[in-house]
């Protein structure tokens, strides 16, 4: 539910009084709303009007002045009946009255906050009392919110690909406006009797069913007269306005309807939302309310007999002749037509759909314009109302309806005209189809055509070229576009052909004229943006955005949304994306634009998707599938891309490459080049590792597809096609020409992409250059940051800290980003390869199994494990038992690791290695067991000598910075993680040892335990382990408050640990102790305590005092009311979930 701002605090105090006013019909949630925020133990609650002599305004006011004196803080009453008007505002003088010059008193009520509910109107505030006013538009539900109540509160299926389902949540919302009682009751008949394949409004609002009992029993009995009548008269007319119900004959409409209004009968929610140049929102009856009523006056029902009253006598027929009258004479036109199609008129309605048919579409009454043509009797339907009923089937997404459509206006159009020829392609285009497109619009004869047709042919011809990949094509066509239109809207309706005036009527014909230009602004801005020139396609930008809201063209303000959005991804200003992509949601809504919401859909799947937000993305994207499978739209390829890409990065490899056939098969039959290539690129890259062959194909085929901005995925895909084959200076080349392209068209995102690669062609390999490797990472990394796309980002830091010449700092980031990816769901290493190689040949495939530690050390190129068993990994993989050759040669290397890169003396290791041998015999074995050592490391002797082991005639070392050493990194880490803390960044902090804690838990050389070589840092790594247990607690009990009770299992955790390791630390005993019984867990607690005793007596230790089991003294409150203290009210759920019955009652009883 959405909620007004909580109310003040018990026990503030401020020198003018509160007032909280809640209005709504029953059915709200009010009283639950009401207890969200004002609880019982903080409150003094009254149902209905205290009983007690005079007016009600002086009963009300000497209550509060009672509770007042009692202490109270907040004063509600709920359910009053109805009151005078103004009660609220002589409630306040009243109790100005009776608290007189008493200045104590006067602060004490004026700290007191007054709640007052009712499903009447308590008339306007006095300038005294401050008050804040509650509802309908605050007490419903929102779409999301009436979803969440479908699926948990009903088991009601809203999900997969079943369009039905999909929009149910919507749907119900529209019907009953998110009145809270109508949902659930809507949702209760649903679940009975099934989900409804055709309307949904009939079903739920049908007599004798849950919602028409429901208003005939709690709403429509507590109605005035001219209320009821009203309600009666008006139906389904939309918008209700004053000036209509004065025409239908209510004199005092004024009142009525703001009674309606404020009691949440009369709503703006369920028609278009409002949007920055769109219609107007339309007030109307609630849906069901309105049809509940219908329905039972034509069945004679007890729901009509309560509304209908008084108003028996007209028929409805009268009553939508004068409304079609009045929406003639005041607008809007598709009220006019609607009212005069109930009304019986069909020639009217004709002529109102002939004069306006294009502006009603365009304000995204596609639904009632295809309703209304095709109910008119077929010799009223002109070739103009044929291509008028094609536009809305195409609207709607009723592609095939369309084309009949067209072909039925055809016969009555001269050959050639542009008028049917743009409409035809359009379809194809809708569908995705471009090749098809392109052959409708060459259908167009050489003219002359009506300048609108004409640029309307020209600019869609721009779009379709644009989607086979020729932007050059499409910018010459989208100028001709702008040449015509400034034509047409010079010359008004349009040059005669043949007597054919185009698809607009007279009074059509501005209004095309001038859509027609915004529409080819539209289409230059984007064929400049694909071809980088962003100042010129921002300058048409805004040439065409103050046309669409001028003339109120929601469906072009839904395009320009939807282009401004595709500019923000490529620009890699994700989070903008996403914000544009959902304003295109509610302007493609608006537009009732099946077509365009989809697109919009998908968008906001791809803002969703480079954010992170992987499981959301998924979601939007399966729904624009279903979307374009219902109208057979080709589209659909697109929204499978997206699909891929998400399986590509979780390293679902087999799914994605299901998805990017799929994308690739069908934007190959549609010639969709935008499609077609990042598809194939994506193949190839996902089959890198599992068939070369087919990626090389695959890539072949992207580059061969690939022109203008295209070309980027073409050319990556064939980089790291190369530089898996080994060839990483034509990769390199291949970075260079990507990144070149993508900079020329301000391609932020394929700008990263390429600097990955130059990254990875120069981090390894015999003319490694890993300063320039790392540069470029480090521009990739900043370009995601910038973006917002944390994951990445933090799978570029992973692939920095994979550097060979990666120190602690980059290996500790890389380590907390490999959390990062692991929580999000990605991979670290990605199927394309899209991350650092850690080599060429199987060790990336290694490497992409490993956990998220082992794949960070995989990629050094040696690596050594000396925390549990000890082992050693070159290249990715474990070196195996019969390359050592000598187990002394395995201890040689174990002694050095334990020396931590100190240099070792020879004869200190001879007496090690050999302790009982003569020396002069040994010298020689160590000089042998050296040789072995760096052939182990470096098997195919491609580094010098000394790169790891560096040795002279005295000592031999181990190079720690070129070796990556697990205990280093652990050491390292926890050294950290108490910087950290020092300078006071627990939440770091703690997200580093959470992250050490997971991969760093066995002590050093486990499996030498008893060598006297690996004692010391046996110790010390032992140390920095229980050092890491303190800290961890440490940070578990300051944010225990955040979320306590984790917070505090986390603490007693960790305790537990070190206590196992070590059983007599007294620190630790204590702080468990203190630690249950803080939390109340008494009988954990003293079992803690006795074992501590235990501890300290086996040492000797005086054992410690019960007082420790005492729980901590609670504060006391302070100040206020009798409720204890200051006390927040918690956020109140939805109020019809919160009192969701589990047993029999009647429908009054469930929603009061």
């Amino acid at each position: 539910m959405h909620l007004p701002a909580a109310p003040r605090h018990a026990g503030a105090t401020t020198a003018r009084q509160h007032c909280r006013v809640v209005v709504a019909a029953a059915g709200y949630g009010k009283t639950t709303a009401l207890r969200g925020w004002y609880p019982s133990t903080g409150a003094s609650w009254h149902r209905g009007l205290p009983p007690a002599p005079g007016e009600a305004a002086d009963t009300l006011a000497a209550a509060v002045l009672a509770e007042a004196r009692a202490g109270a803080a907040q004063v509600v009453f709920d359910d009053l009946p109805c009151l005078p008007a103004d009660a609220a505002r002589d409630m306040s003088r009243a109790l100005a009255r009776l608290v007189g010059a008493d200045r104590a008193l006067a602060e004490r009520v004026g700290s007191v906050d007054v709640a007052l509910c009712s499903r009447w109107p308590l008339g306007a505030s006095a300038g005294a009392l401050p008050r804040a006013d509650v509802g309908p538009a605050e007490l419903s539900l929102s779409v999301d919110q009436v979803a969440d109540l479908l699926v948990n509160g009903y088991d009601l299926d809203v999900g997969g690909y079943d369009g039905n389902a999909r929009d149910l949540p919507e749907r119900v919302h529209q019907v009953t406006a998110g009145w809270p009682a109508m949902v659930h009751l809507a949702a209760e008949t649903l679940r009975s009797d099934g989900l409804p394949h055709g309307p949904l409004l009939p079903v739920i609002a049908a007599p004798g069913g849950l919602i028409a009992n429901y208003l005939a029993e709690e709403v429509l009995p507590t109605l005035p007269d001219a209320a009821s009548r009203l309600l009666a008269h008006v139906g389904e007319l939309a918008p209700v306005d004053p000036g209509l119900c004065r025409a239908l004959g209510h004199p005092h409409a004024d009142e009525t309807v703001r009674l309606l209004t404020r009691t949440g009968l009369l709503i703006r929610a369920g028609s278009p939302p409002s949007v920055p140049g769109g219609p107007p929102p339309c007030p109307r009856i609630v849906p069901v309310v309105a049809e509940a009523v219908r329905l039972s006056r034509d069945t004679g029902s007890r729901a009509a007999s309560i509304a209908g009253h008084g108003a028996s006598g007209t028929r409805p027929t009268d009553t939508a002749a004068r409304a079609a009258a009045w929406f003639d004479e005041h607008g809007p036109p598709v009220a006019a037509a609607l009212a005069y199609h109930h009304s019986g008129q069909p020639e009217r309605c004709a002529e109102v759909l002939a004069r306006h048919g294009e502006a009603m579409l365009a304000a995204g009454h596609a639904e009632a314009v295809a309703e209304l043509v095709s109910a008119l009797p077929i010799p009223l339907r002109t070739p103009r109302l044929w291509l008028l009923l094609g536009d809305a089937q195409r609207a709607l997404g009723h592609l095939d309806a369309a084309v009949a459509a067209h072909a039925a206006a055809g016969p009555g159009l001269p050959d050639g005209t542009a008028a049917l020829a743009w409409r035809v392609g359009r379809v194809h285009y809708q569908r995705g189809d471009a090749l098809a497109a392109l052959a409708a619009f060459a259908q167009a004869g050489p003219g002359p055509h009506p300048p609108a047709d004409a640029a309307l042919l020209a600019a869609w011809t721009a779009h379709a070229h644009l989607l086979t990949g020729a932007p050059d094509t499409a910018l010459r066509y989208a100028r001709d576009a702008v040449t015509a239109a400034r034509g047409a809207e010079a010359t008004g309706p349009g040059v005669a052909v043949a007597g054919y005036t185009g698809a607009a009527g007279p009074d059509d014909g501005a209004f095309a004229g001038t859509a027609a230009l915004a529409t080819a602004h539209v289409s230059m801005a984007l064929c400049l943006g694909v071809l980088g020139d962003e100042a010129g396609s921002e300058e048409h930008y805004r040439l065409a955005l103050p046309v669409a809201e001028r003339i109120g063209d929601v469906v072009l303000l839904t395009r320009i949304s939807i282009n401004r959005t595709y500019r923000l991804l490529r620009s890699a200003r994700f989070a903008d994306a996403l914000d544009v992509a959902r304003t295109c949601s509610r302007y493609a809504a608006a537009a009732r634009q099946s077509s365009l919401r989809a697109i919009a859909t998908c968008n906001e799947a791809d803002a969703l998707a480079m954010l992170g937000r992987f499981d959301e993305a998924v979601r939007q994207y399966e729904r624009a599938i279903s979307a374009y499978q219902r109208s057979g739209s080709r589209r659909v390829a697109g929204a499978q891309l997206g699909l891929a890409e998400v399986y590509r990065r979780r390293g679902w490899r087999e799914q994605a490459h299901a998805a990017y056939e799929a994308a690739a098969r069908i934007a190959g039959e549609a010639g969709n080049a935008h499609v077609l290539v990042p598809a194939e690129a994506g193949l190839a890259l996902v089959l890198l590792d599992d068939d070369p062959e087919c990626a090389a194909a695959h890539a072949l085929a992207a580059a061969r597809a690939a022109t203008g901005e295209l070309r980027v995925p073409a050319l990556l895909a064939q980089g790291w096609l190369a530089l898996r084959h080994g060839d990483r200076g034509r990769a390199d080349e291949l970075a260079s020409e990507a990144c070149g392209t993508a900079r020329t068209q301000g391609d932020r995102v394929g700008l990263a992409d390429a600097l990955e690669l130059r990254g990875a062609a120069h981090a390894r390999g015999p003319e490694a250059d890993v300063a320039r490797a790392r540069a470029a990472l480090r521009e990739c990394h900043g370009i995601w940051s910038d973006a917002g796309a944390t994951v990445e980002a933090a799978r570029i830091v992973v692939a920095i800290s994979r550097l060979p010449t990666a120190g602690p700092d980059d290996r500790i980031r890389g380590l907390l980003a490999a959390e990062r990816l692991a929580t999000a769901g990605a991979v670290l290493t990605d199927p394309r390869p899209w991350a650092v190689p850690p080599c060429d040949g199987a060790g990336a495939a290694v490497a992409r199994d490993r956990s998220t530690s082992e794949a960070v050390e995989a990629l050094a190129d040696v690596a050594v494990q000396a925390l549990g068993r000890f082992e050693v990994r070159v290249d990715g993989e474990p070196v195996p038992p019969s390359r050592w050759q000598s187990r002394k040669a395995r201890d040689l290397l174990r002694i050095l690791v334990a020396r931590r890169g100190r240099p070792v003396p020879r004869d200190e290791l001879c007496e090690m290695l050999w302790p009982d041998d003569d020396s002069a015999k040994t010298a020689h074995r160590l000089s042998v067991l050296l040789s072995i050592v760096r052939g182990v490391l470096d098997p195919r002797r491609a580094r010098s000598a000394d790169h790891y082991l560096v040795a002279d005639q005295a000592s031999i070392a181990l190079d720690v910075t070129r070796v990556r050493v697990d205990v280093e990194d652990f050491l390292a880490y926890v050294a950290q993680a108490r910087r950290l803390l020092t300078a006071g960044e627990s939440a770091e902090a703690r997200d580093l040892l959470v992250t050490i804690d997971r991969h760093h838990g066995a002590d050093a050389f486990e499996d030498e335990p008893y060598a006297p070589w690996s004692g010391p840092l046996r110790e010390e790594t032992r140390a920095a382990y229980l050092s890491m247990l303190r800290m961890l607690t440490k940070v578990s009990d300051t944010t225990a408050d955040a979320g306590r009770w984790a917070g505090i299992d986390a603490a007693v955790g960790y305790l537990l640990r070190l206590l196992e390791r070590d059983p007599y630390d007294e620190a630790a005993h204590r702080s468990l102790v203190r630690c249950l019984a803080r939390a109340g867990r008494h009988g954990e607690a003293r079992r803690a305590f006795d074992r501590y005793g235990e501890a300290m007596r086996a040492i000797g230790v005086r054992p410690p005092d019960r007082v420790l089991l005492a729980p901590p003294a609670r504060a006391r409150p302070s100040g206020g009311a009798a409720t204890g203290g200051v006390q927040t009210p918690p956020v109140a759920r939805d109020p019809s979930v919160a009192v969701r019955p589990t047993g029999p009652a009647t429908v009054s009883e469930r929603f009061r």
